[in-house]
């Protein structure tokens, strides 16, 4: 399922922008930015090719405060998940939420359990 889909069904995003979309023989960018319904925002960043996989899933508040973020930025190189990981306001942990349907389902909870 592609990344606009998965926006468009999930429970937790009001509305999207793209601010990026490139495809390309081997691969492609994709830069998003969705408003949640709590009034918080989502930044996704991701590229592909036939070589690698870069991504950002970024989570904050209306006012600008880190909720989490999800990357694979290759600096946590002591995490079981390595290069995966996730930051949240009081570190940075392992994670297995590589996905951008992994991080909206993990949001979809959070908003969900805040109700």
């Amino acid at each position: 399922m592609d990344a606009f889909r998965l926006l468009d069904r999930s429970t937790a995003v009001l509305s999207f922008d793209v601010i990026d979309h490139r495809v390309w023989h081997a691969g492609s960018y994709l830069r998003v930015k969705a408003l949640l319904r709590d009034g918080s925002e989502l930044h996704v960043r991701e590229f592909v090719d036939e070589a690698d996989r870069k991504y950002s899933f970024h989570w904050q508040s209306g006012s600008g405060v880190l909720l989490a973020r999800w990357d694979n930025a290759p600096h946590h190189p002591g995490l079981p998940t390595y290069p995966d990981h996730k930051h949240v306001p009081t570190g940075v942990e392992a994670t297995i939420e590589v996905a951008l349907a992994d991080v909206l389902a993990s949001i979809e909870r959070s908003l969900r359990a805040s109700l």
